[in-house]
């Protein structure tokens, strides 16, 4: 296969932001954290340190600001950044053609492809013809792209879970227990460029203190396991393959921040933010957020998996400082029949009011943050429950089964892919429940996703990502609709294909 492009070695420019999120700074990347809770000697022990495969560009420079949170802008392997996954299905893109999906996202991607999926694979890539060539033998479609073993599939609502030894994961023929050894045996047939190290997960809810330590602990040592192996094992060091550490910890900030430390100082090429995503409000969320990118080093990349991932929890994560979301919002609002309409085109002439823009983003920011009190307003504090969740506020949306649309034959949106096929032509393929009208609303939700996260890079180039998310609430959102219920009994009821 054609080697992917690689990132200079020399030690990039980085992008940090103070704690409202907004300036960012350049500064040098320090060494790893000696304090983390691990031997100094534990980096060694692994493995050389990895070839940097993610740079950040510093759009503005400010002089001094501490480290810590905030949106940032850079390139993972040739992949921009902040970006999206493509999940996929035992190989294949969901509800899409491959040449379609290629299509649609033009450049270069991350194909995600969970390990629950990859487990029932291993014996037809390991015999198929083009075996040297790993999972893109068997699937030439990836060739091109970048292949992403993540230990969570964003599409279940709990795709891993834990045991005595190992964890399990959901396959197809039920769970499969999966630990290091198993994790380095599919390596050595898939041949994935990323691969996210094995970890317990632990959602927000989860009370026990000792199940919280037991998950730190045991990913501490399963990513120990790994990396020794890909620094000894010649069977996985004759090609080139990045690993991914899991941060575990639950919602105790200390335990986050010590996972963050002990994997810091591991010679790891990034890392995959664990427990989140799942039932958990915003405000949660972004405590656990914003300790988590605090403490983790700049010059490498950050993914999150979401098992929705809606605009709205995108933008939350991306002003924190994540980097590349593991998604299924697209393509679920898509099985239930629903196109994506809302603007990522923000007027030049938005007016900049600062106390606007604070009280448009304090759904999404960690209540300290978000409510200072030198204002003097007396608007009730972000802990007060009377407002719906914002993660369960809608986008601008379109139900393609509404009467509306029976004998509308205008497009879905002028800018729309798929602008040739009319709302009332879209509406009869889902009254008959034919395929063709999931493929295209798959099309277009995910060139809106597309545009959406250009959109996303652009303002944070031009330092006014802040601005943009907050016009982006006030005037691309509204109150939960039945849809939203659509959406999320497609995801959890749906049955799962190929």
């Amino acid at each position: 296969r054609p080697r992917l492009a690689q990132v200079s070695a020399a030690p990039p420019l980085v992008v940090s932001s103070a704690r409202s999120l907004g300036a960012p700074a350049v500064e040098a990347m320090p060494d790893a954290t000696p304090e983390a809770s691990v031997d100094a000697d534990a980096g060694a022990a692994v493995g050389a340190v990895t070839t940097p495969i993610f740079k950040l560009f510093a759009p503005e420079l400010a002089a001094d600001a501490e480290p810590s949170a905030g949106p940032r802008v850079g390139e993972l392997l040739g992949v921009p950044t902040p970006g999206f996954t493509v999940l996929t299905a035992r190989g294949f893109p969901l509800h899409l053609r491959p040449e379609a999906m290629n299509a649609v996202l033009e450049a270069p991607h991350i194909n995600q492809l969970p390990v629950g999926d990859l487990l029932i694979r291993t014996d037809s890539v390991a015999q198929c013809p083009k075996s040297s060539e790993g999972c893109r033998g068997f699937w030439p479609h990836l060739q091109g792209h970048l292949s992403y073993g993540s230990f969570r599939n964003p599409r279940d609502k709990a795709s891993v879970h834990g045991g005595d030894a190992v964890c399990s994961v959901e396959t197809k023929g039920g769970r499969r227990k999966v630990g290091p050894k198993e994790l380095l045996e599919l390596q050595k047939v898939m041949r994935l460029d990323l691969v996210a190290a094995p970890a317990e997960e632990v959602p927000l809810d989860t009370s026990g203190h000792r199940r919280m330590t037991r998950a730190v602990t045991r990913a501490g040592e399963w990513l120990k396991d790994i990396l020794e192996a890909k620094a000894k094992d010649k069977d996985l060091s004759s090609f080139d393959w990045h690993v991914l550490a899991g941060i575990q910890g639950c919602g105790d900030v200390s335990l986050r921040v010590k996972a963050c430390q002990a994997a810091s100082a591991m010679p790891v090429s990034g890392f995959w933010i664990g427990g989140l995503g799942y039932t958990e409000d915003l405000h949660s969320r972004a405590r656990v957020l914003e300790a988590v990118c605090s403490a983790l080093p700049l010059r490498l990349p950050r993914f999150l998996p979401l098992n929705s991932g809606s605009p709205v929890e995108v933008l939350q994560a991306v002003l924190f400082g994540v980097d590349m979301l593991e998604v299924t919002f697209p393509t679920e609002a898509a099985a239930a029949g629903t196109a994506l309409i809302f603007s990522w085109e923000m007027p030049e002439a938005e007016a900049q009011d600062a106390a606007a823009e604070a009280e448009a983003l304090a759904p999404l920011l960690s209540p300290a943050p978000a409510a200072p009190a030198a204002d003097g307003a007396a608007a009730a504090p972000p802990s007060a429950p009377a407002a719906p969740p914002a993660a369960m506020r809608s986008v601008r949306q379109l139900r393609m089964r509404a009467p509306e649309c029976r004998e509308d034959f205008g497009p879905i949106t002028p800018q729309s892919p798929v602008r040739q096929y009319s709302r009332a032509y879209l509406y009869h393929l889902h009254e008959v429940h034919e395929l063709l009208g999931t493929m295209l609303l798959v099309h277009h939700n995910l060139y809106v996703y597309r545009e959406f996260f250009a959109a996303i890079r652009r303002h944070t180039s031009q330092g006014s990502l802040r601005r943009f998310a907050a016009w982006f609430m006030r005037t691309q959102t509204c109150e939960p609709e039945a849809v939203v219920e659509a959406v999320a009994a497609a995801s959890a009821k749906r049955p799962r294909k190929a």
